[in-house]
């Protein structure tokens, strides 16, 4: 039992593990608000798309065959803070009704 699980654990769980991981040590980047901006507002602005196939092996893990087709995956034109800065603006945009 790990005492410093208090409250929910899955919270605890990634309020405990994240910081350990060098990658998400100043915080984990949350790939659903990308992947709802890249499908309303389009990648062009954002992202480079970089064609190829993912292929999932039986045990889960996956690789990106360049080779392939059917599959893309983003690489960051627009410096992360500004997409965030874009993402941050669109999920706080309180809708108004018009008169």
């Amino acid at each position: 039992r790990n005492a410093a699980i208090r409250n929910s654990p899955p919270k605890d769980v990634f309020r405990i593990s994240i910081p350990l991981d060098k990658q998400d040590k100043d915080g984990r980047m949350s790939w659903d608000q990308t992947a709802v901006l890249v499908a309303v507002k389009g990648s062009a602005l954002f992202y480079d798309l970089n064609p190829g196939r993912m292929v999932t092996a039986a045990d889960g893990s996956n690789t990106w065959d360049e080779r392939g087709t059917g599959h893309a995956h983003l690489v960051e034109k627009m410096a992360v803070p500004e997409v965030t800065a874009v993402i941050d603006r669109l999920m706080m945009h309180q809708p108004m009704r018009k008169k």
